[in-house]
């Protein structure tokens, strides 16, 4: 239901590069399999407050999981964006903490959200590489609380605001 609050884990971006989206761009941007957005999704906006341990660096949508040309079965073990900003001797938690202060909002177009297809998950094949949007993951075991901004029938787009 509309307004209703849930809570869920896994991968976020900014809602800017959903609204007004057909669901075969959101498809494409987003890193999903076609027609995994067919039967419609759910939109829901992040109200928790992300704190530097509730969440992951996982790039940009064209990192399938994370993981540079991970969507290749070649690379999908590769290390995932975090690990590679470790490695490369970035202070995460430092990072982290200024990404929470500085990009992370709670409303306006660059507010955090989630898609949710409504059709049920195909496999490793439903995540081809995206286009190349920014990705966060909540970690699974710290899920957050988001609120139900729409449900997008099929064949429609989110064009409601950021609120």
């Amino acid at each position: 239901m509309i307004g209703s609050i849930e809570t869920s884990a896994g991968y976020i971006t900014q809602a800017k590069y959903v609204r007004m989206q057909s669901a075969n761009e959101l498809e494409r941007r987003l890193g999903f399999r076609a027609g995994r957005l067919k039967d419609g999704f759910k939109l829901i906006f992040l109200i928790d407050i992300l704190m530097p341990d509730d969440f992951e660096f996982r790039g940009y949508t064209q990192m399938s999981g994370g993981i540079e040309r991970g969507h290749k079965a070649a690379f999908a073990k590769g290390p995932n964006a975090e690990q590679r900003l470790a490695s490369d001797g970035v202070d995460l938690r430092r990072l982290k903490e200024k990404i929470c202060r500085e990009t992370f909002t709670y409303q306006g177009a660059d507010r955090l959200c989630k898609v949710v297809p409504h059709a049920a998950p195909f496999g490793d094949a439903d995540y081809p590489a995206g286009t190349g949007i920014p990705q966060w993951e909540i970690v699974r075991n710290r899920p957050k609380r988001f609120k139900v901004a729409e449900l997008v029938a099929p064949g429609q787009a989110y064009s409601g605001m950021y609120v």
